[in-house]
C-alpha cells in the first residue's frame, strides 16, 4: 500500500472524533420514541405541525404570531405559497426559543413532504413551490 493510499485510509484524530460522533447521533435517533413530545423520526403531518406552530406562538409579539398564523393555516390548506413565505418570514427574525424554533423546523419538514407529494401528483402550484423551496436552501 503507498503511502498516499495509508493517508487517505487513516482519518486523522479530529476526523475520527467527528466520525464517532456522526455515527452516535445517527444510530441514537434510530428509535422510537413514545413520550409525547419527544422528538420521533417520522416527519410531522401537516394538521400536527400547524398545531404545534400556533402552540409554540401563542405568546410571540404581534407580527411574528400573526406570521405563525398564516403558515399554520396555509399548511392545514394547498396555499404553499403562503406557508413559505410566512415560515421564511419567521426564520429570518431569528431570536426564536427552542419550541419556536422546533415547531418552524417541523412545519418546514411537513410543508416539504406535502409539496413533494403534491408535485408529484402533477399540482403545478406544488412545483412551483417546491423549486422556491429548494432555491432558499442554496440561497
Amino acid at each position: 500500500m503507498t503511502s498516499f493510499m495509508r493517508k487517505a485510509i487513516e482519518p486523522s484524530g479530529g476526523l475520527a472524533c467527528l466520525l464517532c460522533a456522526a455515527l452516535l447521533l445517527g444510530f441514537s435517533g434510530c428509535s422510537k420514541s413514545s413520550q409525547p413530545g419527544e422528538a420521533s423520526a417520522r416527519p410531522p403531518k401537516p394538521k400536527e405541525a400547524a398545531s404545534q406552530l400556533q402552540q409554540a406562538f401563542v405568546a410571540a409579539e404581534p407580527e411574528l404570531k400573526e406570521n405563525a398564523t398564516i403558515a399554520s393555516k396555509a399548511l392545514q390548506t394547498t396555499d404553499y405559497e403562503a406557508a413559505l413565505v410566512s415560515l421564511e418570514s419567521i426564520k429570518s427574525r431569528g431570536n426564536l426559543t427552542l419550541e419556536q424554533g422546533m415547531a418552524v423546523h417541523n412545519s418546514m419538514v411537513a410543508l416539504e413532504q406535502k409539496l413533494v407529494i403534491a408535485a408529484d401528483a402533477g399540482d403545478p402550484e406544488a412545483k412551483r413551490a417546491y423549486e422556491r423551496l429548494k432555491k432558499s436552501r442554496r440561497d
